[in-house]
């Protein structure tokens, strides 16, 4: 095994962050917290939804729920018992890069949570009756975004934007593809996955690197990896413009979206702050315009999200169908605006300490400092210190804010997707038969509706 260390000697509270490798390269990072009594533990898997053929759609979040349904030494209701036995927290989720299994337990028992998630992760049964169960429970979750206006509206943008690339499929795959998986299917890629070299262990809390150190060891250390890194291309944007009609909704449903940066790009900082100003809190521009002064939606806001070499900014409101022609009117003229106009000193240095508030507090917990640490390790393979990250909020000024909105928010890449009654779309369509007017005095027409609606695939 070889180490590397941080230590932090200044901290307080005596806090400290070692990284480990062992020789299969699965990766080990902790954060010893000795001013708490919990640890937060993770198995970050380096292979998400992205990484899927066509007929693989939704395959890893589908072994993440089998992993949960027994392994070759407990069934799924000894996984249950043990974690209530720790008095903590085991649960799961799959990204488009990657999928987490993590626990939130007493420091005492973060060998036992270790030991539990181990089996889970390394000896999952496949059982062929859970199998059929868990397939029953994932088409319902599917199902439930179909009834969402918001998650479809998302689900749009982000398969239309990415249209034909794997970032651009859903993470919970197509019915199609969801009802054809076999045992087999999921025994073979998982062997393929989960490989030690795809691993990332994070922890942080009450604990002994050292310890944990050994135990992973003990763990993981004889694991030999069994593929090949799996290859990625960037995804290249595709604008659209899609009005779609769906039965019974009151309201009109909005996304105005754009590509965005990656998480390693020089600039996040500078797009952290953009989305911030734009619509990341009760003060931002489109909340104070569109619900504090005109009144037009109770939910407005933007969000950033990042991959390794792609990202996107994604604006969401809801309103009423005869508000929706003016709120979308309002959100691309705020966009024009941030394009045209420096943002004041004033404004600039209140979103910068939000932005810098919202980081801090989001690290008081020790599962996002478990997430913090893992995120870090896979994104730029190693620990950037609180200073840092704020020293590079703070270095953030009105120019380059500027020249970011005018890149992102330029006529040649916004897209946008409505979802509303389908005779209010169809008004709509009429509406902007001629295109949409974009903040740089271009025109945008509507486009056919997103492959999303078709949850078959």
């Amino acid at each position: 095994m070889a180490e590397n260390s941080l230590s932090l000697a200044d901290d307080p509270a005596g806090r400290s962050v070692r990284r480990t490798v062992l020789d299969n390269h699965l990766t080990l990072v902790t954060e010893e917290i000795p001013s708490v009594r919990s640890a937060a533990l993770g198995i970050w898997i380096k292979i998400g939804s992205r990484f899927e053929a066509p007929a693989q759609a939704g395959i890893s979040h589908f072994i993440e729920h089998m992993l949960f349904q027994g392994t070759e030494r407990r069934s799924s209701r000894d996984i249950a018992i043990a974690t209530d036995s720790m008095g903590g927290q085991l649960d799961a989720f799959t990204t488009k890069e990657s999928a987490c299994y993590y626990a939130n337990v007493l420091d005492v028992h973060l060998p036992d949570a270790l030991e539990l998630l181990s089996d889970i992760v390394l000896y999952p049964r496949f059982s062929a009756e859970e199998m059929e169960r868990e397939r029953g429970v994932i088409l319902e979750e599917l199902a439930s975004v179909e009834d969402s206006p918001e998650e479809l509206l998302y689900e749009d943008f982000v398969s239309s934007l990415w249209a034909g690339h794997p970032l651009g499929t859903p993470i919970l795959g197509y019915r199609k593809t969801i009802e054809s998986f076999q045992r087999q299917d999921l025994g073979s890629y998982f062997k393929r996955a989960y490989d030690p070299a795809n691993v990332v262990i994070s922890a942080a809390g009450r604990l002994d690197h050292d310890a944990v150190a050994a135990q992973v060891n003990e763990l993981f250390g004889a694991l030999k990896n069994n593929s090949e890194p799996a290859p990625v291309s960037p995804p290249e944007a595709q604008q659209h413009f899609h009005i779609l009609g769906r039965e019974e909704l009151e309201q009109v449903h909005v996304g105005i979206g754009a590509p965005a940066l990656s998480a390693t790009d020089d600039d996040r900082y500078v797009a952290a702050l953009l989305n911030d100003l734009l619509g990341g809190s009760v003060s931002s521009r489109l909340f104070q315009s569109i619900r504090e002064e005109h009144g037009l939606a109770y939910a407005v806001y933007s969000s950033v999200v990042s991959y390794s070499d792609a990202g996107y900014l994604w604006i969401y409101l809801a309103t009423r169908p005869d508000a929706a022609q003016k709120a979308i009117d309002l959100v691309l003229e705020e966009l024009g605006v941030l394009c045209e106009i420096p943002v004041p000193d004033e404004e600039l240095a209140r979103m910068k300490e939000h932005l810098k508030g919202n980081f801090m507090l989001g690290l008081e917990s020790t599962a996002s400092r478990m997430s913090s640490l893992a995120q870090q390790e896979i994104y730029f393979g190693t620990r950037f210190e609180m200073d840092r990250i704020l020293a590079g909020i703070d270095a953030v000024d009105a120019e380059g804010l500027q020249q970011l909105a005018q890149r992102l928010f330029s006529d040649e890449v916004l897209c946008v997707d409505v979802i509303a009654q389908r005779p209010v779309a169809s008004s709509f369509r009429k509406l902007y038969a001629e295109g949409i007017s974009l903040p740089g005095g271009g025109r945008l027409t509507p486009s056919k509706q997103g492959p999303t609606l078709d949850s078959s695939g």
